[in-house]
This record gives structure tokens, C-alpha cells and sequence, in this order.
């Protein structure tokens, strides 16, 4: 260890946790938009001076594992950054997610020396892209058939230089999004939250000296990596192949996505092959490199324990390898605003392959449904057109002795559930209900968890956009595990004004006009159940 001092290098460790734990409560209570502020949707954390994770706010895993990536490739095309400096990518070919999410990143420098980088990623509703009337795509570009489509791309640039904000920049962006002042105001929070970030390791270097901050750093990814590495040369030295499917592509339902990986634990290493995966398709779902590799990295940190912090030294643990020109290794332009869809799924599939490999670890399926209600309408007591994004959670997957979560927001997400009171304040419409579904979860000894439905009434004249939800084909529902039943499928319906029935409205079917008085009802999955039901 480079810090000699156990006692000081604890305290390091758990400061730079502090810091990207702070950061992450001033973006919240500062930012605009519910899709930050009440769903959580973001993410901060601290890189060391070579690019390398050293913690993160341990809210949304589909971002966090993404900032590495994102960080080298701003980088590699901004050069250094000085004192003062931040700038924004959402560049999914360059490290980014997909466009939506907005990564911020900020050197930080002590008595001339850079300790490493903060960062900010935020979900925005809305990044422009194709219109809501245009071919009947929803706002947010889920209907996307390229990344053209899907809103205004970022590659990495410079939105502060030495202190000063690029104003062009700022109106380029503003410009080009149909509600800048929520996209103004979130930008603004996370540009707080790195300077609030960058103030705190600061005061961790005027403590203990720059020196030591950098060399702690540095001992917690190697003290990561060690740990990680010697739990896995304790597990079998095999290859164990596991399967999930898609119910399609998209924008397209004629047949589902397959995904398969073939995982191999070797010398201290997980090797994931994604070769028998499907390859890049015409709709949203494909999958950025970066968004592939952090899927991998959740599901072996929950593999590891808690004894394994959650850093870069962990994922170095990691070997992924996927054909260029496949569902998680697209080519540019390919469309990738809904790769959470496959992300879920790959997650899944590795769950799955490493439950096979550690059977006294394996867990029961969790949904992969995310059903997202993602409408636009204008709100009739403002004349302000209002996109209103939202997600229900479903059941998680039951381990033995324990049955399964209810109402989450599964693996890589983590996203909570937006108050309806909210949603009523700042949106058209009225949350009818909310409730957990008793008959979703799979059965077993252990049953799984149980999904969340959700009813929304339109109190404006019309809206248009996409609701949408994974796991409605047969067959494709959570699996039960050790005998265990497989959870409910998902659904969507809509009740029109004066109707009592519902009407489904099919898989294939991506958009979804309402008029005033019409009520959307999304249905997440529920999870998968452990062990045989007791007769």
C-alpha cells in the first residue's frame, strides 16, 4: 500500500465515497426535472488522474459503469484539461450511454497537481430529435431509426473553458430541445454538483496533502482488484452458456432479439462472448460498447459481495468480446436511445450463466420489463407543452429463504418510482391508481416479487408518444429457478373516455395517441420464484 497509515487511508477511502455520495444530493435537490429529482435518474462519481473509477453515488449501475469510457473519449479528443474546465458528452460511440443522458466531467487540481476528475450524468427528458407528429414517433426519439433521429449529438467538447461558460454552446443545446428550461436548469445542477465535488477533494488534499489522495486512490483500485481476483480463482474454472430474448428490436415485432453469452471464469477473470448474440438491427435497441461492458460489470459485482468495493478494480476483472457490427457492438449511426431493453436482458442472461456456475448463489429471475409511459401534451392550465417520462417498477427475483422485491426497478436501473402527486402537479394527467399486482409473482417456496400497476388519466385535449414494456410475449417472463414458477408477462392497455373495458394494445404496436379523459394503464412483470410451491 502506498499510504502507509492504515487509519489515514480509511478515512481517504470513505471520504471519496463521502464526496460522490454529496454531490449526488446537491444534483437532486437542485435539479429541474421529476426524471432527476424524483425518479433519480443519474449518477456522480470520482475518476483518479489516469481515468480510472474510484467510486461512484451507487445509484444508477447502466451510468456509472459508463463514465470511464466516456471520460477517455473526451480526452482523447480535448487533450488535457486545465483548472477550470468541464466538458459534456453524450457521444454513445465515444463512451457515452445514448443521447438522453448528458456526462459531465470536471479535472480536479491541488497545489498544481490533477487528482483525477468529477462527474455528473443526468437523464434529460428531452435532447430533440424527430417530432411527436413525425411518422407518429414520440418525443425522446424512441422511434428512431439512426442516431440522427434520436436528438442533438455532443461529442466531447468544452461547455466551461478555465472558468468560463462557452455561451454559444449553451445556445446551440438550449435551441435545439423542446423545454430548455428543465434541460437548463438540470445542466446547471450538474455543473454544481462537479463544483461541489471538486471543493470536497480539495479539502481532502488540504488534509492530508495531494500526494496522499492520489496514492489512496490508487491503493483502493488495487486492494478491488486483488480482492476480486481472489474470490474468482475460487470458482470453477469453466464455460457455462445462458440465453434471454427480446420481443423485438423496437420499432419492429416480427420475431425476438436473441442474446446469448457464453461466460468463462479463468485465472481470477470473467470472459464474456456475446458472438451467438444478434446482430445490429434498423431499431433503438442496440447497444453502445460502453452500456455493454457496464451490464457485464453489474452482474459480477453482485456475484463478488460486499467485501468488494465498487470500483475499477473490479471491472479490470473483465474480458467482453462481441463481433463489430452486433447488438452490443454497433456500428455508427446505429439507433441506441432504448439499449436499457437489452442491457437488462444481457444482465439477465449473465445472471443466469453465473447462478449455473455458483449454484448455492443463484437467485430466481427479476423482471426486465421497464414499462415507460413517454407522452407529450400541452398542459391546458399553462399552454406549456409538458413530456411527461415515467416508469413502473415490477417483481425481483426470490433467493433462497427470501421471496422476491416488490416493485423495483431491476439490475442496471434503480430508477424510483415518480410520486403521482408529482405527476399531477407539473403534468396533465391524474394517477388514477397504483398497485402492487398479487397474481405476478412467480410461485415457489420462496415467491417472486410482485409487479407495479399504473393507471394515467389524460386531463389535457390529446397526447401523443410511446408507452412500452419488455416481457409481454409468452414464454419471455422472469424464469423461476431450482423448480421455481416464472413471473407474470407485462402489459399495456388503454381505457377510452366514457369505455369500461380495456383494450391491450399489441406488442407491436410502438405509439399511442390519447384523447382527454383516455386512461393508460402500464403492468410491469413480475419476478421469478425459488424452489418447488409447497403442495
Amino acid at each position: 500500500m502506498r499510504v502507509a497509515d492504515p487509519v489515514v487511508r480509511e478515512l481517504l477511502w470513505n471520504g471519496f465515497e463521502a464526496v460522490v455520495g454529496e454531490m449526488s444530493l446537491l444534483l437532486q435537490r437542485s435539479s429541474f426535472s421529476p426524471m432527476i429529482r424524483e425518479m433519480l435518474d443519474f449518477s456522480c462519481g470520482f475518476l483518479d488522474a489516469d481515468g480510472r473509477l474510484v467510486a461512484d453515488s451507487h445509484l444508477i449501475p447502466a451510468q456509472a459503469g459508463t463514465l470511464e469510457f466516456a471520460l477517455a473519449g473526451a480526452l482523447a479528443r480535448t487533450g488535457p484539461l486545465a483548472d477550470g474546465d468541464v466538458v459534456v458528452t453524450n457521444d454513445p460511440y465515444q463512451g457515452a450511454t445514448h443521447l438522453p443522458d448528458l456526462e459531465v466531467f470536471a479535472p480536479v487540481y491541488a497545489e498544481g497537481r490533477l487528482l483525477g476528475y468529477v462527474a455528473a450524468v443526468a437523464h434529460h427528458v428531452d435532447i430533440g430529435g424527430i417530432a411527436a407528429r413525425n411518422r407518429g414517433a414520440s418525443p425522446g426519439s424512441a422511434a428512431s431509426r439512426d442516431l440522427f433521429e434520436e436528438g442533438l449529438q455532443l461529442p466531447p467538447v468544452k461547455l466551461v473553458d478555465r472558468g468560463v461558460r462557452n455561451d454559444a454552446l449553451w445556445d446551440v443545446l438550449l435551441r435545439n430541445v423542446r423545454d430548455p428550461e428543465s434541460v437548463a436548469g438540470d445542466v446547471t445542477a450538474q455543473l454544481s454538483a462537479c463544483a461541489r465535488g471538486i471543493d470536497r477533494i480539495r479539502a481532502l488534499a488540504t488534509r492530508y496533502g495531494p500526494h496522499r489522495v492520489v496514492d489512496a486512490a490508487a491503493d483502493l483500485i488495487d486492494d478491488t482488484t486483488a480482492r476480486a481476483a481472489a474470490i474468482m480463482r475460487a470458482w470453477p474454472s469453466r464455460t457455462v452458456r445462458a440465453t434471454g430474448l427480446l420481443d423485438g428490436d423496437g420499432l419492429r415485432y416480427e420475431e425476438p432479439l436473441r442474446v446469448e453469452v457464453a461466460v468463462t471464469v479463468r485465472d481470477g477473470r470473467m470472459i464474456v462472448d456475446l458472438a451467438g448474440s444478434a446482430d445490429q438491427t434498423t431499431g433503438t435497441f442496440n447497444v453502445p460498447w460502453s452500456s455493454t461492458c457496464s451490464g457485464l460489470a453489474y452482474a459480477l459485482r453482485c456475484f463478488l459481495g460486499t467485501d468488494v468495493r465498487q470500483n475499477h478494480g473490479y471491472m479490470s476483472r473483465i474480458e467482453a468480446r462481441a463481433p463489430e457490427g452486433s447488438l452490443f457492438r454497433p456500428r455508427r449511426p446505429a439507433a441506441v436511445v432504448s439499449r436499457h431493453m437489452a442491457v437488462q436482458v444481457l444482465t439477465d442472461a449473465v445472471f443466469r450463466a453465473l447462478g449455473e456456475l455458483l449454484p448455492d448463489r443463484a437467485v430466481a429471475a427479476s423482471h426486465v420489463s421497464f414499462p415507460t409511459l413517454l407522452m407529450r401534451a400541452v398542459d391546458p392550465r399553462t399552454g406549456a407543452q409538458k413530456t411527461l417520462m415515467d416508469t413502473v417498477g415490477g417483481g425481483g427475483g426470490a433467493r433462497p429463504g427470501v421471496p422476491g422485491d416488490d416493485g423495483i426497478d431491476s439490475y442496471t436501473s434503480n430508477c424510483a418510482l415518480i410520486p403521482a402527486e408529482v405527476i399531477e402537479l407539473e403534468y396533465p394527467w391524474r394517477v388514477q391508481a397504483c398497485e402492487l399486482v398479487d397474481d405476478s409473482a412467480g410461485k415457489g417456496r420462496w415467491r417472486g416479487g410482485r409487479a407495479v400497476r399504473r393507471d394515467y388519466e389524460l386531463l389535457a385535449d390529446e397526447a401523443t408518444g410511446r408507452v412500452a414494456a419488455e416481457q409481454r410475449r409468452e414464454g419471455h417472463g422472469a424464469r423461476g429457478v431450482a423448480g421455481g414458477g416464472d413471473g407474470a408477462p407485462a402489459g399495456v392497455a388503454v381505457r377510452r373516455r366514457g369505455g369500461t373495458g380495456w383494450e391491450p394494445v399489441p406488442v407491436e404496436v410502438t405509439t399511442l395517441s390519447v384523447c382527454r379523459g383516455d386512461v393508460v394503464r402500464l403492468t410491469a412483470a413480475g419476478g421469478g420464484g425459488y424452489g418447488p410451491p409447497d403442495v
